[in-house]
């Protein structure tokens, strides 16, 4: 795509982004600026963070996502922030995926999940309000639909996963239907669960945006457990014409628990022979002053602008793709 036609699509996008802000500002969140170049990050075996040396000496990574920086904000009296930058990811680059993208992210003491829906709802419609945009976005005004990933999976796919989503149940029921799923994924959950989450994807939101909530627990390191089921994470992602948009969930806030999963994730990376993490210490340090609870959500900001503005791909929303430096 040649650059002197994105001026159109870019204006656009600035309007997108002065409508977030406002949102921000009318509902009393503190925007803030945080470092994008830190020392410690999240070991997430399923994220891969560009590192940065000067002079072949490690001087830290690329931030992937600015959460820690939030919460360390929300443990020292600060009550709702948010964030809205780039953050840096070493993934593929594809029509929805960009090395360095624009994230939304913002979080609030004694907030729940219920209450972090609303929000982006509410500021889905402010955006969409202000700007009249509505080219990718269907059933806007109707009742956003909620789905659990076990209903999705069964609602989509006829599967009947255990309540667990162990990997025997989830290989049974994907033989149980016929489905095909690769050989080499068999063995290992994560792959196997991803693989059907990619199946569902572009079912979801296509007659009004999808909320799908109670993630397994093995899929993030810093999601609370629902109370009915400590396997399933109080986590929920939202879906536009199949595409995701949003991940937010309750934060494990204890200091001891979350260095727990970190040393797990540490284990799980050197399974997959990736390289170990550096832990950010100064985050946990913070969390072990006591007694927050809260949550957060981070909002895709470069796809938003893809759905409503009807563009196929990111790198027509972007001034500069990865493809275009």
């Amino acid at each position: 795509m040649s650059l002197n036609t994105k001026k159109p699509t870019l204006q656009t996008r600035q309007e997108i982004i002065r409508a977030i802000r406002d949102y921000f500002y009318q509902t009393n969140y503190l925007e803030v600026q945080v470092p994008l170049l830190i020392r410690g990050t999240n070991p997430d075996a399923f994220l891969t963070s560009f590192e940065v040396f000067e002079n072949d000496e490690f001087r830290g990574y690329l931030t992937t996502s600015t959460e820690f920086q939030l919460l360390r904000l929300l443990s020292n009296s600060f009550e709702k922030v948010y964030t809205l930058t780039s953050n840096f990811r070493a993934s593929d680059k594809d029509v929805t995926h960009n090395p360095e993208f624009t994230m939304l992210e913002w979080e609030a003491v004694n907030a729940n999940m219920r209450q972090l829906e609303k929000e982006v709802e509410g500021l889905v419609r402010m955006v969409v309000g202000t700007t009249g945009l509505v080219e990718g976005l269907r059933g806007l005004d109707e009742v956003w639909e909620r789905l659990s990933v076990h209903e999705a999976f069964e609602k989509y796919l006829g599967l009947n996963i255990a309540p667990d989503f162990s990997l025997v149940s989830m290989v049974e029921e994907i033989k149980k239907v016929g489905l095909e799923v690769p050989t080499n994924f068999l063995d290992d959950r994560g792959l196997v669960f991803s693989w059907l989450i990619d199946k569902i994807s572009p079912n979801l939101g296509a007659t009004t945006p999808t909320w799908l909530y109670d993630w397994p627990i093995f899929q993030t390191s810093m999601a609370e457990p629902i109370k009915e089921n400590p396997e399933v994470a109080d986590r929920s992602e939202l879906y536009i014409a199949g595409l995701e948009i949003a991940n937010g969930f309750t934060t494990v806030c204890d200091a001891t628990k979350q260095r727990k999963l970190f040393t797990e994730q540490q284990e799980e990376r050197s399974r997959q022979n990736k390289k170990p993490i550096v832990v950010d210490e100064k985050y946990l340090a913070d969390l072990e002053k006591g007694d927050l609870r809260a949550a957060g959500i981070a909002l895709g900001v470069d796809r938003l602008v893809m759905i409503l503005t009807g563009k196929k791909d990111i790198s027509e929303v972007m001034a500069f793709g990865w493809d275009e430096m």
